[in-house]
């Protein structure tokens, strides 16, 4: 497939505004996709050049880009600079330049997808001395090759900034609708995903062997399966009704979710909660894993926290000092840590995700070799809510979160991607006089005034709608942002920043920010109540009061904020 049909493609779905417009749009076009370019395509349309977990990074200066783009387009550099002050988006740079471009003694030919595709890998995987000028000239031969167009779409791509509004959820509707003529197959999509979010396996899948081959789809060591989640409920003794019988009562720690994989090889990765590898921050929890875990082959589950000389928690702040790409054998002494694990998803060539609760977590205590880094949870078993609640207090006093109750029934088993009442948790928060912390998507801000002029005053906050796909607003968030913050607000959202409403963002003309962002950073907010409100759209008006900034959540993607599900359940409360 040569590129300029792609790029046809972004053209129609940037100027798209509707959501299942989108969806239309993309299915219609994976209908005309040959089977062994459908997993690169899909790739490319959500922006990305693998899945997350393989951390296939093009790291591309703005300069280096801006410089392939005067090399293509034989102008010089000090135009193409001048161009990008005024345009403020190099793939519009690359377009206008692109349409001037010379002619080249020997016509060059098309440029196709599959020759994108593996030109940028080269890219990627090009480093060291002379690794700027190589990926230059790579991308100025492939921008030669495109239609002014195909530039812009190429450009963006290169830069991580593509930005047409396409999520994950989006692809697996279009998927179903042109494989299996209508979205009812999006439930066996997701399922799978869930298990290997990795859409182009899942795309392949589908078109060279159908729906049935979809079904089949399991764990693989190496690739990450979305992490299960957790409920929430207003009043304690509601747990008794969510979770009857006997239930396990494990602490919340303020730390980082990781999830461990070990292959046949011997090989250790660690993924986040986005499901990103993070192997390299923390080779001490690589070493442990490989010393104190005895089993050839695993998928384990727990929760990275830093610790002082004493083993006592430090926030998650601290912790964060480890996500870094230079110095980590310092900050590795520096900033000490311990893994609490919690759950076995797979062991030796079986999975457990069907096996109950109680049985994955003592198949993991069996297996781990007594030492002080990588540990169990602190937790009891009980069917007691004085119990439960006298435990909750314990591990406050200890510097934890809270709690998570988990049920031991039969049919307690791992529900990958789901929040589903197996888990529920119970937080500090839940006790005071805030209602609890959200985390909410950045979906667009309002220039400031006064003392907060010249940067941005109030973000636009949106909580997620899993049903629909769609982000829907909550709330106006200016309280708790330091002056440090604002000032570093438009540089950390510029490479979010879209001319036009998200296709999947859902907003009232009264809330409408004057500037968007494409549906990406996560923050956490606290709040006083929720209440009903005309000019929001969670759950049919929502908006959440008082709200007040927290932190980023960069541990978490878009589709991993606080559900308008959740939302409306807790406003009835």
């Amino acid at each position: 497939m040569h590129f300029h049909q792609l790029a046809e493609l972004y053209a129609e779905l940037e100027k798209t505004s509707s959501g299942n417009k989108m969806r239309e749009i993309l299915s219609e076009f994976f209908k005309t996709v040959p089977a062994e370019d459908i997993a690169v395509i899909s790739y490319l349309t959500l922006g990305q050049l693998a899945s997350d977990n393989d951390d296939v990074v093009m790291g591309m200066a703005d300069k280096s880009v801006l410089k392939a783009i005067a090399i293509a387009g034989a102008v010089d550099q000090s135009k193409v600079s001048k161009l990008m002050q005024e345009l403020g988006d190099a793939g519009l740079v690359a377009e206008k330049v692109l349409q001037k471009k010379p002619q080249t003694l020997i016509p060059l030919e098309k440029l196709t997808v599959k020759e994108l595709f593996e030109t940028l890998h080269k890219m990627a995987g090009s480093i060291g001395t002379g690794s700027q000028d190589s990926k230059q000239n790579l991308l100025a031969t492939m921008l030669q090759k495109s239609s002014p167009q195909g530039a812009k779409y190429i450009t963006r791509i290169a830069l991580g900034t593509l930005r047409m509004g396409v999520g994950d959820m989006t692809v697996l509707d279009a998927l179903s609708i042109a494989f299996t003529g209508n979205k009812e197959s999006k439930e066996i999509l997701e399922k799978a995903y869930n298990i290997c979010p990795d859409v182009g396996i899942i795309a392949e899948t589908l078109a060279k062997h159908g729906i049935k081959a979809i079904e089949k789809i399991d764990i693989h060591v190496g690739t990450p399966i979305k992490m299960m989640l957790a409920q929430r409920v207003d009043e304690l003794h509601e747990i008794s009704d969510k979770i009857p019988g006997e239930f396990t009562v494990e602490a919340k720690y303020d730390g980082e979710r990781v999830q461990a994989h070990k292959n046949k090889k011997g090989k250790i990765t660690l993924f986040s909660r986005r499901l990103e590898n993070i192997t390299a921050q923390f080779p001490d929890l690589v070493e442990w894993l490989g010393k104190y875990f005895h089993a050839d082959e695993f998928v384990l589950e727990g929760e990275v926290i830093a610790v002082d000389k004493n083993g006592h928690p430090l926030p998650f702040q601290t912790l964060m000092q480890r996500k870094r790409k230079t110095e980590i054998e310092e900050y590795t002494k520096k900033v000490p840590v311990q893994l609490k694990v919690f759950d076995l998803l797979y062991l030796n060539g079986k999975s457990f995700l069907h096996q109950p609760y109680c049985q994955r977590s003592a198949q993991l205590e069996k297996l781990l070799k007594k030492n002080e880094f990588i540990v169990p949870t602190e937790k009891i078993n009980t069917e007691n809510i004085d119990e439960l609640e006298d435990f909750f207090h314990k591990m406050l006093k200890a510097g934890y979160e809270g709690v998570i109750v988990k049920s031991r029934a039969e049919d307690s088993e791992y529900q990958a991607g789901s929040r589903g009442w197996n888990w529920i948790k119970w937080k500090k928060e839940y006790v005071t006089e805030m209602v609890d912390t959200f985390d909410l998507v950045v979906i667009g801000a309002y220039h400031g005034k006064g003392k907060r002029s010249g940067t941005y005053g109030a973000l636009l906050c949106a909580a997620y709608n899993e049903k629909e796909d769609t982000f829907e607003t909550l709330c106006k968030l200016g309280t708790g942002l330091t002056d440090e913050l604002l000032e570093e607000l438009p540089k950390k959202l510029a490479k979010h920043k879209v001319e036009r409403r998200p296709a999947r963002v859902n907003v009232k003309k009264e809330m409408e920010p004057e500037v968007w962002f494409e549906p990406r950073i996560v923050v956490e907010v606290m709040g006083a109540e929720l209440t009903n409100s005309p000019i929001h759209t969670c759950a049919s008006g929502l908006a959440l009061r008082f709200p007040r900034f927290i932190r980023f959540r960069e541990d978490k993607k878009a589709e991993q904020a606080t559900t308008s599900t959740e939302i409306e359940r807790m406003s009835k409360k």
